[in-house]
């Protein structure tokens, strides 16, 4: 299957929010000027890396109040995902509201799977105005697992098929395998490699069936698509996020907990 590929440039991303001096305003600066002022702030090599790509001075004290602070909540984010999991990330983007009203998140990915793309999201307490961060690591993990167990069901079936799935997880389970614990709703795009309708529909249901036995009958939703191979070649989508609107098939297994259905288009 051919995929959107996506080309983002960080330093782009970065020289906007970082370098958007005209945007400063009252607050910003005030919290700048919080800091204390015997306070010496060190930059770590990948906040130095990062402002570098953005074509900013690597030197704290040459960088605008907006800048300061948004070069610190990125070293704090990049400090609280590394601690967590005991692993390094890299800086993908960085995301910021001049005006105040939005707290900043962070993108980043694990050294060795660039692929893993993870949100930091920034919360402040209101009564407290205590700062603490969450994070989509572990969720992203479950996911890979547990679209992994339904390809290999269908590779195990169909070892000679093309196909692709996507899942997004809604609800998650202390113990388990990734099957056994997550409520999730699933695609799938396959090429059809049976000559009749029936012999199509009959293997996708058994992919479906497996699924389900293994979920323990938690919500889920699964929209299986058959399609020929130039459908599923024009098929350009890269995770369950996406709009499959105009996703072509020859038809398509709509199943929940309580129904299924099969459409044609």
């Amino acid at each position: 299957m051919k995929k959107k590929i996506y080309f983002i440039l960080a330093c782009i991303a970065m020289a906007c929010m970082l370098g958007a001096c005209s945007a400063k305003n009252e607050k910003q600066d005030e919290e700048a000027v919080e800091m204390k002022q015997d306070e010496e702030i060190v930059l770590s090599e990948k906040q130095k890396n990062i402002l570098k790509e953005a074509g900013l001075p690597q030197n704290y004290d040459e960088l605008d109040a907006m800048q300061q602070i948004n070069i610190r909540n990125i070293g704090a984010m990049l400090d609280y995902i590394e601690n967590k999991y005991d692993k390094e990330f890299e800086f993908y983007k960085f995301y910021s509201d001049s005006t105040g009203f939005q707290t900043p998140s962070l993108e980043v990915y694990p050294i060795d799977d660039s692929e893993c793309i993870v949100t930091i999201e920034c919360v402040i307490e209101s009564d407290s105005k205590k700062v603490t961060y969450t994070d989509d690591y572990l969720e992203l993990q479950l996911t890979a697992e547990y679209e992994q167990e339904i390809r290999n069901c269908i590779k195990d079936k169909f070892p000679q098929t093309e196909f692709e799935v996507f899942s997004t997880i809604d609800l998650l389970e202390e113990e388990g395998n990734a099957l056994s614990r997550a409520s999730a709703t699933t695609y799938i795009c396959m090429v059809d490699p049976f000559e009749k309708e029936d012999d199509a529909l009959k293997a996708a249901e058994e992919v479906i069936n497996y699924v389900k036995k293994k979920n323990g009958n938690k919500p889920l939703g699964i929209y299986y698509y058959m399609q020929t191979e130039e459908q599923f070649n024009h098929t350009y989508v890269t995770s369950a996020n996406d709009d499959f609107s105009d996703v072509e098939y020859k038809y398509r297994i709509t199943t929940t907990n309580s129904y299924s259905k099969i459409e044609e288009k």
